[in-house]
């Protein structure tokens, strides 16, 4: 009979008929490290279940004050720390707010909404704002050009458009023109994104990695089948919220419900 630790509580037993085999001491070892690492990965998806439960409480208006205070204690936040909501398509999390973080890395291969910053028990608003902060991101490149990480205070006013445009709300005329264009010719759209987003038709070419001319006969093309001029202030406005509107029907399911404790 031979014996072994296993943690700091437990002990392992191998019993055999006869004289002890000289591979006993090794089978014993290797029976010990499996039941530890079994052990490890209990404790750590128990330890993940919690932090996920008090994350939710966290993020849910609904919770009661005792209930977000103690979840924040259990999560080691005190009550000035400084926190914010992460959407992206498989959910929300906490992230710290801190500046020197490269936000852009939150999205990984996908999306992200960053929400507003605030203490543990403004995190509920956070969470609202990052999950309509999620709905004006894109995939990209060509064939939903666009952020892929989109902060909410960067937004102003089009955090309120996004509240309003719903998977029932029917689509604008500019932005079924959008669709027909993208679905004859994939390619515009990147094009249409860069003259919306740059400050001018030479930095949109040089952004596209065009000439100039290439661009204005691009242009010519799309205006041609959009119906109006995007070389004009008004037009380049019509064609920015066009775009918008767009991403909104796009991301109108967008899942960003069930919390995930990734940040702590």
């Amino acid at each position: 009979m031979a014996w072994t630790p296993v943690g700091r509580d437990g002990e392992l037993w191998l019993e055999r008929a006869g004289e002890p085999h000289p591979i006993d001491a090794m089978v014993l070892e290797r029976a010990a490290a499996a039941i530890g690492s079994v052990r490890q990965s209990s404790r750590g998806r128990a330890a993940r279940g919690r932090d996920d439960a008090n994350v939710a409480t966290l993020l849910d208006p609904a919770s009661s004050a005792a209930d977000r205070s103690a979840a924040a204690r259990r999560l080691h936040l005190s009550p000035t720390t400084r926190v914010r909501a992460v959407a992206s398509p498989s959910g929300l999390r906490i992230e710290p707010a801190d500046p020197e973080v490269a936000v852009d890395g939150l999205a990984g291969d996908g999306r992200a909404g960053v929400g507003s910053d605030g203490t543990p028990d403004e995190l509920p608003a956070s969470a609202v704002a990052a999950r309509l902060a999620l709905r004006l991101t894109a995939d990209g490149p060509n064939a939903d050009p666009g952020p892929r990480v989109v902060h909410a205070r960067d937004t102003g006013g089009l955090l309120v458009l996004a509240s309003a445009i719903g998977s029932e709300t029917g689509k604008h005329t500019d932005v079924v023109a959008l669709e027909q264009l993208a679905g004859e010719h994939p390619w515009l759209l990147a094009t249409l994104a860069a003259v919306a987003e740059q400050s001018s038709l030479r930095a949109a070419a040089a952004a596209l990695h065009v000439h100039h001319s290439t661009l204005q006969e691009r242009i010519a093309h799309a205006e041609r089948m959009l119906g109006w001029s995007i070389g004009n202030p008004a037009g380049r406005l019509r064609l920015q919220l066009a775009l918008v509107l767009r991403r909104l029907h796009r991301t109108a399911t967008d899942p960003a419900g069930d919390p995930a404790a990734d940040g702590y």
